[in-house]
Formats: structure tokens, C-alpha cells, sequence
């Protein structure tokens, strides 16, 4: 493993510089993997998708609303970027595939990605990618409450996702009233 991919929607840049993200600490970001790199092309979050890999060590993602693979790439284009591997780390994170640099890293190359969408469905047809469409199945959609419960109480976001952000009440209607419940108390 001499170079990495880092993939973002802004062309030209030169040099990645560390930026602070949800890790609390100023890292450049980087994977071994396209594919994985790929996923990030586009601005999505935990609410979206569920991104992760398989024993393999292939990124796979779940869709957590329906659809929701198509609405977040369709239409994006990004830039791949290669830099060496020196400096970079794993297992700081907590996420094996996401390998972090405290340190800039300069660019050794940039592949302009033009229909992001397009790319993501080959690499799936390929077999680099596994996409887990939104099923409406008791073991999927436990998985995904599982993850966006999670989400929405180790970040404290309940009441943003119920006033402020459109997907809460369209996709999660149901869980966000659940959690209220539970928490006013009644249950003691």
C-alpha cells in the first residue's frame, strides 16, 4: 500500500490539508480502497446511509430510507485523489477501512469523476461494491432503527431532527416518536 484515495466534490486541490471532523481532532482522511474512497464523493451522513465493509473487506452500504442511494450520488461528480501512504495511520478512528494523517498531504493525482452515480453502480456490478437496497422487512428495517436511534441519542439530535432537518419527520416519523415517548417519563 503506497497510495491512498482521498475523494471530494471540490476539483483542484493540491494539497489536502487536516480539517477537523466528527473525531474531534484535525486529520487529513484516506482509504486503500476506490471504492470505499468513492463513497464520500458525495455529501451524505449516518442518516443516509450505512457504510461499512464486509469480512472480506469490501465497503458495503445499507440505504436507510428508500431510495436513498440514488438521491445522495445521482447527479454528482468529484475528484479522486492519490497521495502516498506515508504518514497515515490506522485503527485512530475506530473505522478500519479510514486511515487519518495529522500531517498535509500533498496530491500525486487527480482523476475527475463526472457521474459519480454511474461509477458507484459499476463498481457494484463489479463486485468492489455491495449496495443493500431499502427493504421494508422486519430484520432490515430493525437494522437500520437500530443505527439511526443510536445516532440520534449518542449525538443528542432528537429535537433537530423533529424542527430542523426535512428527513426526520418524512423518514422517521415513527422512531422519533417512539423516543419521546419513552423518555417522558412514563415507563418509571
Amino acid at each position: 500500500m503506497d497510495r491512498l484515495y482521498h475523494v471530494s466534490a471540490t476539483p483542484g486541490i493540491a494539497v489536502l490539508r487536516p480539517r477537523t471532523s466528527s473525531h474531534g481532532a484535525a486529520y487529513v482522511y484516506a482509504t486503500d480502497s476506490l471504492p470505499t474512497a468513492l463513497l464520500f464523493g458525495a455529501r451524505h451522513d449516518d442518516f443516509d446511509l450505512i457504510v461499512d465493509q464486509d469480512q472480506a473487506g469490501r465497503p458495503e452500504v445499507w440505504e436507510c430510507y428508500p431510495d436513498a442511494f440514488r438521491t445522495v450520488y445521482a447527479g454528482k461528480s468529484c475528484s479522486v485523489y492519490e497521495v502516498s501512504a506515508v504518514g497515515f495511520r490506522r485503527g485512530v478512528t475506530g473505522w478500519d477501512p479510514e486511515l487519518v494523517s495529522e500531517e498535509e498531504a500533498a496530491v500525486l493525482r487527480e482523476t475527475a469523476v463526472e457521474d459519480l452515480y454511474a461509477l458507484l453502480l459499476e463498481q457494484e456490478k463489479r463486485g468492489g461494491l455491495t449496495v443493500h437496497r431499502y427493504r421494508d422487512e422486519p430484520s432490515y428495517k430493525r437494522r437500520i432503527a437500530e443505527h439511526v436511534v443510536d445516532r440520534l441519542v449518542r449525538f443528542d439530535l432528537l429535537e433537530r431532527f423533529e424542527s430542523e432537518d426535512p428527513r426526520g419527520m418524512r423518514y422517521y416519523r415513527g422512531l422519533l416518536e417512539g423516543l419521546r415517548s419513552v423518555m417522558d417519563g412514563h415507563l418509571l
